[in-house]
């Protein structure tokens, strides 16, 4: 995962997380539905990469230095991170780990009323976790840093650019499994949609030229700005929970109940340890 070369007063780093395109387990679904005088669409999709993994890396050191990280749609699980400087003296330490699988995935469809109307049923159970860690300092001519975290809607983003700078961030995204309903006529789509997932980031951020923070979430957005020297603390934390059953039937799509979610999965507890008993835990 990580790739450190010194050379002279050059200090180069590339950490680059492997092509996530082969082996994608998941289903994606796009319907239209319509008659003599309206139409509507619907469309969901869902995949994974059944894998397992954990990265450190630590660095520290003159010269300039380039950063790139791509995770991409790990049961709607994404991280992305940029960061190049001038020169100048750097030292930083990470961690990211990743979990993903399939227990199973099961769609019911139907089209009925001479296919004007198309209903769907879907129960998947795709178990990801992904947890990241950062410590970053700089000193010098420029730092440009950006970084994306993404658990299905939500959506975090960071971008700072300073001469003097550091940051302490933690994030930590969990999906498990979710159930989905939806009913698609010409004039109107009834969608449902019921998941067990979690989010937490926390960061602390010191920056002399600018710091920028957007948030997005269900429909909510929340955009901040900041320029000129700004130290920036942050905490999101959110978390969904269903259980479903049909007692008519006695049939749990999710196969769960609310009292399954109350702990992180075993192999989550010592990053869940880790971000609790962090400097950050103290600071936000």
């Amino acid at each position: 995962m990580d790739r450190i070369k010194k050379l002279a007063a050059v200090f180069f780093i590339l950490m680059i997380a492997w092509p996530l395109a082969e082996g994608r387990v998941g289903y994606g679904i796009y319907v239209t539905v319509n008659d003599s005088s309206a139409s509507s669409s619907w469309g969901r999709s869902h995949q994974t990469v059944e894998l397992s993994f954990s990265s450190i890396g630590k660095c520290k050191g003159d010269g300039n230095t380039s950063k790139y990280i791509r995770i991409n749609d790990l049961s709607g699980i994404n991280i992305k991170e940029d960061t190049h400087t001038k020169e100048g003296r750097l030292k930083e330490d990470s961690k990211l780990s990743v979990s993903s699988r399939v227990n199973w995935i099961y769609i019911t469809e139907t089209a009925a009323n001479s296919s004007e109307r198309y209903l769907v049923e879907i129960n998947e159970s795709m178990p990801t976790n992904l947890y990241a860690v950062n410590e970053v300092a700089y000193r010098g001519e420029g730092i440009y840093k950006r970084n994306s975290y993404i658990n299905n809607e939500d959506n975090i983003m960071t971008q700072y650019n300073g001469k003097k700078f550091s940051e302490s961030s933690a994030f930590l995204a969990v999906f498990r499994n979710s159930y989905i309903t939806a009913d698609i006529t010409p004039r109107k789509v009834c969608e449902f949609v019921g998941e067990n997932s979690s989010t937490v980031f926390r960061s602390t951020a010191d920056s002399d030229q600018y710091s920028g923070l957007k948030w997005k979430s269900s429909g909510s957005n929340r955009e901040e700005d900041y320029f000129g020297s700004f130290k920036i603390k942050t905490k999101i934390s959110k978390g969904s929970s269903f259980n479903y059953t049909d007692d008519a039937n006695n049939y749990e799509p999710l196969n769960c109940c609310s009292s399954g979610y109350e702990s992180l999965d075993e192999s989550l507890q010592a990053a869940w340890s880790c971000l609790c008993r962090s400097a950050l835990s103290g600071k936000v």
